[in-house]
């Protein structure tokens, strides 16, 4: 009952704390466009040589319509390969790429493991389900192996590398120690074959049905060694939905912000009320910048400073 009750706390904060950072980003002021190109979503004849739609002569005078199909596939790009890594830092993308495929791998062991429950419970058996449980072990494995092969390769690198290891800090090693040791303790108990599955198929299932007995049951019933290290794999599962979106690996979470809003960000002012509106509020900031060619006083306004001849200021002096 206890491991149930974490596990809700454990979900409940991971979707308040993603929540509160989309909140907390959509609060910030407007950003400055970044004008770094290609962007995904720009026509495809233009985006081989990192073309913008600011080449067409009066192109203010229509409206710019971007490309869906151009967006998702430069998203899933990066996404499920890590493009950009690929290209410009090879040396480490054959460590983080492991990485990342194995928390994908683990996320789909999670959704099968709801799902085969979910069909155990409605009374469905035989060879689709052995089937999908059969991908599930596959899922597993190769979550597992690939989570502690990347996180040991980032550390050894962060070590090793003398420019990265500049900018490595404790929190870097921090989260890949957590993770190797998730990974550790997971492949621990996938060599304990079925029991590790019913205890995965009872505790999933039981979260999602409200009914923590059956797996009551099942960890009692379990061997000590796999109920040990089942025990601690749930720990370690709760502090990690809570952790990752908190820490800065919940960059995982921000994708959409900082791809879709920020790096392809290029829609035209003009075309935008909503970009108007964010613009004229940060033209009517304060500014405390002192620089003596902004001379901010904590008064004047951007907007302010942003018209200003300056002529006021020479009469002063």
């Amino acid at each position: 009952m206890l491991f149930m009750f974490l596990a809700y706390a454990a979900l409940i904060a991971c979707v308040a704390i993603i929540a509160m950072k989309f909140i907390g980003y959509l609060k910030h002021p407007q950003h400055l466009r970044w004008e770094i190109y290609p962007v995904a979503h720009e026509e495809a004849d233009r985006v081989k040589y990192g073309g913008s739609y600011l080449e067409k002569t009066d192109w203010w005078k229509e409206k710019q319509h971007g490309s869906t199909i151009g967006m998702l596939k430069g998203f899933l790009k990066e996404a499920l390969f890590l493009h950009a890594t690929f290209e410009h830092n090879r040396a480490l993308w054959y460590v983080t790429y492991p990485f990342h495929i194995g928390l994908y791998a683990l996320i789909g062991a999670f959704a099968l493991t709801l799902f085969i429950a979910l069909l155990v419970a409605a009374g469905f058996t035989g060879g689709f389900v052995s089937f999908l449980t059969f991908l599930l072990v596959l899922a597993n494995v190769v979550g597992f192996a690939g989570v502690l092969f990347g996180t040991l390769g980032l550390i050894r690198r962060r070590l090793g590398d003398k420019g990265l290891r500049k900018y490595s800090t404790n929190e870097h090693f921090f989260n890949l120690g957590i993770f190797a040791l998730y990974a550790l303790i997971g492949l621990v108990l996938v060599c304990h074959g079925s029991g590790y599955l019913a205890l995965s198929l009872t505790f999933v299932g039981g979260i999602f049905m409200f009914d923590a007995v059956p797996f009551s049951l099942a960890f009692g019933a379990a061997s000590g060694s796999l109920a040990f290290f089942y025990g601690l794999y749930i720990l370690l599962t709760c502090f990690i939905l809570v952790w990752v979106p908190y820490s800065f690996m919940g960059h995982a979470f921000m994708k959409y912000f900082t791809w879709h809003d920020i790096r392809w960000g290029d829609t035209p002012t003009q075309d935008s009320e909503a970009i108007q509106a964010r613009l004229l509020e940060n033209l009517n900031r304060p500014v405390s910048w002192k620089a003596p060619h902004v001379k901010g006083d904590g008064k004047k306004t951007w907007a302010e400073i942003a018209t200003s001849t300056g002529a006021d200021d020479a009469s002063k002096e």
